[in-house]
């Protein structure tokens, strides 16, 4: 099988949720407990950290060496440069990325980015039906160095619609089965509320370090609805903070240059 780059965007910086990467459940922070998950991919050969050169980031070079995976520090909020220089040194002609407040990250849809690439070999491959927290991306270099070529701001940290509303690019949306679509459930961490959220689902299904997927999240809330209540509410709190930060793209100035 086609081996691959895992890139994670990772910063210390938040501010909702002080250092929450760092947070222990199981007596491990969550950033290794994702590290571990991503271990998983039949397809991922290779994992980055990919984070600043803020000193308050020195934390995650740290765990990098302990966890024995890379690191590569770059532009504080440029990330999309950052990830581009990442990728150069540690990729190929393509490379798979999630932000590292996705710690449950399952890696059969890591994998299943790989094989649609392989039949298709578009420029950017996204899941946008997946439960927040679980959509991977499959990046190809070549397409991400035409962004920052072009790209207007250098505050990068929403950076999905570089690729898709620009109408440059291939992107392809991977199709995913019904049976994988809880449109309430949240597995990414921002809040508090995360947390306990994500304690609660370690606490019933992460036994003797076995990696558990995302069916058998699914599984669990619709089992159990109350875990939901814990932090469904977060779902829109994260849709007001995109869309705050985010401020849109406007190439149309340098389209001739392509």
């Amino acid at each position: 099988m086609l081996k691959s780059t895992f890139i994670i965007t990772a910063r210390l910086k938040s501010k909702r949720l002080p250092k929450k990467l760092m947070l222990e459940i199981s007596g491990e922070p969550l950033i290794v407990h994702m590290i571990n998950r991503i271990k998983q991919s039949e397809t991922v050969d290779r994992i980055v950290i990919c984070t600043s050169k803020n000193t308050q980031d020195d934390p995650l070079e740290e765990l990098s060496e302990r966890e024995k995976v890379y690191c590569y520090r770059g532009s504080e909020d440029d990330v999309l440069e950052r990830l581009y220089e990442a990728s150069i040194i540690y990729g190929s002609e393509y490379f798979l990325n999630i932000t590292a407040d996705c710690p449950l990250v399952d890696p059969f849809f890591i994998d299943k980015l790989v094989d649609e690439y392989k039949k298709r070999d578009a420029d950017f491959i996204k899941y946008s039906t997946l439960p927040a927290g679980q959509r991977p991306y499959l990046i190809k270099i070549a397409a991400l160095k035409k962004v920052c070529d072009i790209k207007n701001e250098i505050e990068t940290e929403v950076w999905e619609n570089y690729f898709i509303e620009s109408g440059i690019f291939n992107v392809y949306e991977c199709p995913v089965d019904n049976k994988f679509i809880n449109p309430k459930l949240k597995t990414s961490i921002d809040y508090i509320d995360d947390y306990v959220f994500i304690k609660e689902v370690f606490k019933k299904l992460y036994h003797n370090k076995r990696c558990f997927s995302l069916l058998d999240i699914i599984n669990l809330v619709e089992k159990n609805n109350n875990l939901l209540n814990i932090n469904s509410h977060c779902l829109n709190l994260s849709k007001i903070h995109i869309t705050k930060t985010s401020k849109g793209v406007d190439f149309k100035k340098n389209y001739n240059y392509l």
